[in-house]
């Protein structure tokens, strides 16, 4: 370790340097300015290290003014305002949040949701008393059900009814519960009427799977000794969906897996790439790229076109026919490195072959179709009286005045960047 000396103490290179943070007193008049180095005014800690006096000093700064973020982030946790209900609703879902883990449990853990039901609680019976069948197709029975109205009394009597509710269900996957209305109610103590959207997804007991999807109309209530409970739970009607078998079955790797850009770029995410990439690529966080689906080709297969994050390649994969695809963004030269939203393969030119437009961050980019695997950049494309005000997220095509020629409807979002960003020269397409 380097060691520096000061007179005749020695002292390292660390005390030095946390001294010397205070080497501008020295342009400031005497006697201050000498203060800190007087003859004999080194300091020895009780390991025996010398260290100049001062040395840990801290300065509080003192702001005249006030920040006005101040009283707006006084007012970020819930119930800080004049809102009451927002943190009544906060402490809610908190409970919903263990109904749900509960319930996912195997066997339902109904203990936790019996901790948060008032004793003398009053529900209707969750046993549905008529069923109407809105479809049978493809391998999936979609009904609507209504509940009765009868009034179920005491907080035992309504477990009985859960446990009945859930007995077709081995293994609750999918438990999710969201506040979608309340009311304050008047009385002493806290009350609130909730209205809570609930989505239940689970395995059957004869294998297939089952969702259920519907309102409860809750009444909740709470004082000094006990925390939020349910006073009242009604169950109105819900959606109730089976399947027999597996509707859908994950082939992405089959379909893709032979490509090399499957392998060592799609199956990373962004949180990956953002490991990786330079932040003056432009990628973000957000993730929100689309896809387009198309016949560029005029094979009468639908290929496709996936967007990527800034830095990135976007994709055009072509379908082989056989249930595979392959890459052919290189041979295609529409590889856009710039962060795309989303893609539209639409015939723009009326010539009979699908073009492509990316809407990428820095301005949409349309690629004319050459009828032969290749795109070719239209240069100034679009034209717009006044500069856009913010950044490219979608599109929308018509030809909304009957010319028969297809028009453009493009959304824009301002997110915000700050000034100190830096950023490689931009666009890529374009970048000089």
């Amino acid at each position: 370790m380097a060691r520096y000396k000061v007179g005749n103490h020695n002292f390292s290179r660390r005390t030095f340097l946390k001294g010397m943070r205070w080497a501008p007193v020295l342009f400031l008049p005497a006697p201050i300015q000498a203060l800190p180095f007087r003859p004999g005014t080194l300091q020895t800690s009780e390991d025996g290290q010398r260290s100049f006096p001062f040395a840990d000093f801290r300065v509080n700064p003192h702001y005249p003014a006030k920040s006005p973020l101040n009283d707006v982030l006084g007012r970020v946790v819930p119930g800080a305002d004049e809102y009451v209900t927002e943190k009544h609703a906060f402490e809610i879902m908190r409970i919903l949040g263990e109904w749900s883990q509960g319930l996912k449990a195997a066997p339902p853990a109904l203990a936790v949701l019996a901790k948060f039901l008032h004793a003398s609680i009053e529900a209707t019976p969750l046993v549905p008393t008529e069923e109407k069948t809105l479809r049978r197709e493809s391998g999936i029975d979609v009904f609507r059900r209504w509940f009765s109205t009868p009034v179920v009394a005491r907080r035992e009597r309504f477990l009985e009814e859960i446990e009945s509710y859930l007995a077709p269900i081995v293994h609750v996957e999918t438990a999710e519960f969201e506040i979608v209305g309340i009311r304050q109610s008047a009385g002493s103590s806290p009350t609130v009427d909730l209205d809570i959207r609930y989505d239940l997804v689970g395995t059957r007991t004869d294998l297939g799977r089952e969702e259920r999807i519907g309102h409860w109309l809750t009444q909740w209530t709470r004082d000094e000794a006990n925390p939020w409970r349910v006073l009242r739970w009604v169950a109105t009607e819900e959606i109730l969906s089976r399947a027999r078998e597996p509707v859908f079955i994950d082939i992405t790797s089959q379909a893709l897996g032979q490509t090399e850009s499957y392998k060592n770029q799609m199956v990373h995410g962004v949180d990956c790439w953002r490991t990786v990439l330079d932040g003056a690529c432009g990628i973000d966080v957000y993730g929100n790229n689309g896809l387009a689906v198309g016949d560029f080709d005029g094979d009468g297969r639908d290929d496709l076109y996936v967007c990527q994050p800034a830095g990135l390649p976007n994709r055009l994969y072509r379908n082989r026919g056989d249930g595979t695809f392959e890459d052919v963004t290189e041979k295609s030269a529409v590889g856009v490195l710039d962060g795309s939203a989303c893609a539209l393969f639409a015939d723009f030119d009326n010539k009979g072959l699908q073009d492509l437009l990316v809407v990428s961050g820095s301005g949409p980019l349309l690629f004319l179709n050459q009828g032969n695997g290749k795109f070719l950049l239209k240069r100034d494309a679009f034209q717009f009286a006044r500069p856009p005000q913010g950044t490219f997220t979608h599109a929308a095509i018509a030809d909304y005045d009957g010319d028969g020629r297809l028009d453009i409807y493009f959304c824009l979002y301002s997110y915000y960047v700050g000034l100190d960003q830096y950023h490689y020269p931009a666009p890529y397409f374009d970048a000089r």
